[in-house]
């Protein structure tokens, strides 16, 4: 077998492979014997029939692609590792000749995983601010924005209950309580869901009640609980803003080329997220692009920038995983799973999974690494 490399712009590479004739022959015989022995062949032995009776039966075009298949696997196995090649994705094969007792020759087009240069990040030094304290006046306030949007749900809540009951009619008063007045009419009593609609139309302040309709046991309780979501919010933006800063500066000292396919394939995650999101809303993407005047093409180009800092940061962050050799266990694969239910998952599906947790983990650890060497 020989070959050559042709390495291109953004991690393009083509390999040219020939395989002499003999070479083919032989996997062509070994082929057809392994294909042979699934075939039966009546007044023949399994084991004995003749290979000429075996092509017969089998068809030449069979053995011919059963042998091509095998030998473009090992060699481009051998050729990617000799030569250092990650390829990212299936590579593209085109087959120039495929014959019976002659030279086979194929050409296979793959974008490999691209190389990064990365200077000395322990260098790198980002300042870590302090978390403020929660005031009382923040948990108010946070308390005062809650309140409004309960107040506003109730409100549609209240609006829709009274056009109910105005449908209803009659029948759905007979089920309240009510006492006559002087002229013999009927005075309805309103019941606590009436008293909480009073509430929610005179724009209440918040109190206990509004504090157990949310999930709390009282008003003090409630001051508790939004003062720990309040730590949390303001312990997470620091830490988003660290690591932001990080990786500003780990790609002032990270080069590296992207292929196509990696960004292109960033910005198709970055929309599923904005699909996501927008679901959750109650709208589409479709929507979404109408709102803002724009198509998907220029949504996705406008998204291309930060889809190659993303790329860029998670080949600097795998650079330097594997410089400092971080290790992923199986116990922590199994505790990223929890939660996830496999049972519908096929094995294909599973492998896939845990490779992604995997992945996952480690650029958890690495960043966590990183974090703890960089910041001051």
């Amino acid at each position: 077998m020989q070959y050559t490399v042709n390495r291109g712009e953004k991690g393009k590479v083509e390999v040219k492979v020939d395989v002499t004739s003999a070479d083919f022959l032989k996997v062509y015989e070994e082929t057809l014997e392994a294909l042979g022995k699934e075939v039966k062949v009546d007044g023949f032995r399994s084991g004995n029939v003749p290979r000429d009776v075996l092509e017969g039966k089998i068809g030449a075009n069979k053995i011919l692609n059963e042998a091509a298949s095998f030998l473009i696997s090992k060699n481009l196995s051998e050729i990617f590792k000799k030569e250092n090649v990650v390829p990212l994705g299936n590579p593209s094969v085109a087959i120039q000749n495929l014959a019976k007792g002659s030279p086979f020759s194929f050409t296979a087009t793959v974008v490999s995983k691209p190389k990064i240069k990365i200077g000395d990040w322990k260098q790198i030094k980002v300042k870590k601010v302090k978390v403020r304290e929660v005031t009382d006046a923040d948990i108010t306030q946070s308390i005062k924005n809650i309140h409004e949007a309960w107040l506003e749900k109730s409100k549609v809540k209240s609006q829709k209950s009274k056009v109910d009951e105005d449908q209803d009619g009659e029948e759905d008063h007979k089920s309240g309580k009510f006492i006559y007045d002087a002229h013999g009419n009927k005075i309805f009593i309103k019941d606590e869901e009436s008293k909480s609609k009073s509430k929610v139309e005179s724009g209440a302040a918040p109190d206990d009640e509004f504090a157990k309709a949310i999930g709390a046991r009282d008003l003090v309780h409630l001051r508790e609980l939004v003062k720990k979501d309040l730590e949390q919010i303001m312990l997470d933006r620091l830490e988003a803003k660290l690591e932001e800063e990080l990786f500003d500066e780990l790609l002032k000292i990270a080069e590296v080329e992207l292929p196509d396919i990696l960004v292109d394939d960033e910005i198709n995650r970055i929309i599923v997220r904005i699909s996501q999101n927008l679901e959750q809303q109650g709208k589409k993407l479709d929507d979404y692009l109408k709102e803002e005047n724009t198509t998907l093409d220029s949504l996705k180009a406008k998204l291309r920038p930060q889809a190659e800092k993303n790329v860029k940061i998670m080949f600097a962050m795998d650079e330097i995983g594997s410089s400092e050799k971080i290790q992923i266990t199986k116990e922590e694969i199994d505790n990223a799973a929890k939660g996830v239910d496999e049972s519908k998952l096929s094995d294909a599906q599973k492998a896939d999974l845990r490779n992604y947790l995997a992945v996952s983990v480690f650029q958890a650890k690495t960043l966590d690494l990183v974090k703890k060497t960089v910041a001051t």
